[in-house]
């Protein structure tokens, strides 16, 4: 069986870092990330935060400018999400 759903993606980027980060689930609730499973293709390292059974909440994307579609790189920086800071 084949299903298909649109939901809406909470995505961040800190343009210092060049990192993105995608939010499988948001929010992501303070300690729940249990486990960080990196995997680091040839040219670029992604993280896998998973909780506590195993189940993915996100993806850090290091190197994002060169890994991500320029598309969605570009809504997330028209979107301010760049420029927000927390405190």
């Amino acid at each position: 069986m084949y299903l298909k759903a649109r939901i809406p993606l909470v995505c961040t980027y800190d343009s210092e870092a060049d990192a993105a980060y995608v939010y499988l689930d948001h929010p992501i609730a303070a300690a729940a990330v249990k486990q960080m499973i990196p995997f680091d293709p040839a040219d670029g390292m992604f993280i896998l935060d998973a909780d506590a059974e195993g189940h993915i909440l996100g993806v850090e994307i290091l190197g994002a400018r060169e890994h991500l579609p320029p598309a969605l790189l570009q809504a997330i920086l028209d979107s301010g999400q760049d420029h927000e800071q927390e405190d």
